[in-house]
């Protein structure tokens, strides 16, 4: 009777074994990744408005469309020994010390979920955002660094220009825009091209969740977030080059917080309504 009730509880262990799939193992993966990306933003915290209200957001956002795209992945097939291996090398990668290391192992992780489903899977469209995400946080900063002086001028020079046509009085030299008593410097944080990579996270992310395949019309769409983002910081740098009382406002008062969720809210729509329509798919 003993022997019996064994057999049977080990014949229920291997089938619970057997029901575990290469979409589980992707989930609890990913699940993993975003609890460590989220516990590195809490470490260090926001440093700006910006950070805090439209980072965040998209950051969310673009991790609640990776679950819920692989979670509606319908392949059952079992793990193989490789999809372990390859876990076992993220999740070692995600436990260096290095803040870059959760991105590093998340691009792979992406990489592998990618190449690993077929095309128009939930599956691939789920690794496409994991990818975007790793974009936002390590890979589009880093692209933006090696061209940051040459951006930066061109902001001034953007801004200084419309601050001369408008307002008179004004001057720009590289990255400083400077009238009468009062000078003010473009940096990384505050340059008009440094969130296109989280505008372009935003589109992945309402995009794939609607379609996991592109149509046409979402470059189209994308391409007009990325502008719009480019736009409205472009706006706020002449608004903060106006004076002291408006760079105070716009920089570290009130206007920041309305700048940020403006920001947030304007790029979402842009995104979603690309998302709401529907044509013929393309690869």
């Amino acid at each position: 009777m003993h022997m019996l009730e064994d057999a049977t509880r080990m014949g229920s262990i291997a089938e619970a074994d057997a029901q575990f799939s290469r979409r589980e193992l992707f989930i609890w993966l990913a699940s993993i990744l975003c609890a460590s990306a989220f516990a590195q933003s809490m470490t260090h915290g926001g440093t700006t408005a910006l950070s805090l209200e439209s980072i965040g957001a998209f950051q969310i956002l673009g991790w609640f469309a990776v679950l819920r795209l692989l979670y509606l992945q319908t392949s059952s097939a079992p793990p193989s020994r490789r999809d372990f291996w390859v876990a076992g090398v993220v999740g070692a990668i995600d436990l260096l010390p290095s803040g870059k290391a959760t991105w590093i192992a998340a691009t792979l992780a992406a990489l592998y979920i990618y190449a690993g489903n077929e095309k128009g899977s939930n599956g691939r469209a789920g690794a496409a955002v994991l990818g975007a995400l790793s974009v936002q946080s390590l890979w589009g900063p880093t692209l933006f660094s090696l061209f940051t002086v040459y951006l930066l001028r061109a902001d001034a020079a953007l801004v200084g220009v419309a601050l001369k046509l408008t307002r008179g009085g004004f001057d720009w030299h590289e990255n400083v825009i400077s009238t009468q008593g009062f000078t003010v410097g473009i940096y990384n944080d505050c340059s008009s091209f440094h969130n296109i990579s989280l505008a372009a996270l935003c589109w992945i992310s309402l995009t794939k969740l609607h379609r996991p395949t592109f149509i046409r019309s979402d470059f189209k769409f994308g391409a007009a977030a990325c502008l719009a983002m480019i736009a409205l910081n472009a706006a706020r740098l002449y608004a903060i080059s106006l004076g002291r009382e408006s760079f105070a406002y716009w920089h570290d008062g009130a206007g920041a917080q309305i700048f940020a969720v403006t920001a947030s809210f304007v790029i979402a729509a842009i995104c979603a309504w690309g998302a709401s329509i529907d044509g013929a798919k393309h690869e």
